[in-house]
């Protein structure tokens, strides 16, 4: 079983670029995959400029995750991304468990 974990964040669209640059930056991804076990994560953008931002991570187990929101340095950064998201829509972070998916062969559709 694998668990999914989503956070969403709804910016102004000219702060999204500073989103992306304190996540590269401090490399929050790989820091949270190196620290627990992670099985992979991501960030995406809407494409329709809203200026939705989506935080995905998968996880083992939830205690997988409970690691990562227990891990000392998981706030590390939080000083900086409260300062970019300040009065922002920010979602409520949420654990999912996958119940079904289709196999990933790492093609597209057209490509099959």
């Amino acid at each position: 079983m694998v668990y999914r974990s989503i956070l969403t964040f709804r910016v102004e669209p000219d702060r999204v670029p500073k989103i992306l640059e304190l996540f590269r930056k401090e490399d929050i991804l790989q820091e949270s995959y190196d620290k627990t076990r992670q099985i992979r994560s991501d960030i995406a953008v809407a494409t329709d400029g809203s200026g939705q931002v989506i935080v995905t991570a998968d996880w083992p187990d939830e205690t997988g995750y409970q690691e990562w929101l227990d891990h000392p340095d998981r706030l590390r950064t939080a000083p900086k991304l409260e300062q970019i998201l300040a009065g922002a829509d920010i979602g409520v972070g949420r654990l999912y468990q996958i119940v079904d998916q289709a196999p990933s062969d790492q093609q597209t559709p057209s490509e099959r």
